[in-house]
């Protein structure tokens, strides 16, 4: 484990974005995992700050993913990151999660640390 560096879950199926946002997020010790079954499952055995959720995964949607972990876990901060724009701010509160950032934003890194260290930290 990373010491007194809080984990972050990712439930991304794209391995090359993982690394990415992981690599804007070293402050934190990053877990990912690319379908909706091992992030539930990762969620369930706990410990994470933030979950970071994809809204499109292999097995299914972010959304389902949630609404399951909501089951066992209502305090974990989950923020999904998508390119979707069907799955609004508001869908995503609606199912407990704490909003949606936007892949294609320009803003995007930023607004993902921001996030990490506000949800995460807080």
């Amino acid at each position: 484990m990373g010491g007194d560096r809080k984990r972050i879950l990712f439930v991304e199926d794209d391995q090359d974005t993982c690394r990415l946002l992981a690599s804007f997020l070293t402050d934190f010790e990053i877990v990912s995992v690319a379908t909706k079954a091992e992030g539930i499952e990762k969620a369930r055995e706990g410990g994470f700050a933030l979950i970071f959720m994809d809204y499109y995964l292999p097995d299914g949607t972010g959304e389902e993913a949630c609404r399951l972990i909501r089951y066992f876990d209502q305090l974990t901060p989950v923020l999904f990151i998508t390119a979707s724009q069907t799955f609004t701010e508001t869908k995503a509160r609606s199912i407990g999660a704490q909003g949606t950032l936007r892949k294609a934003s320009p803003t995007f890194l930023d607004e993902l640390r921001h996030r990490a260290s506000e949800l995460a930290l807080a």
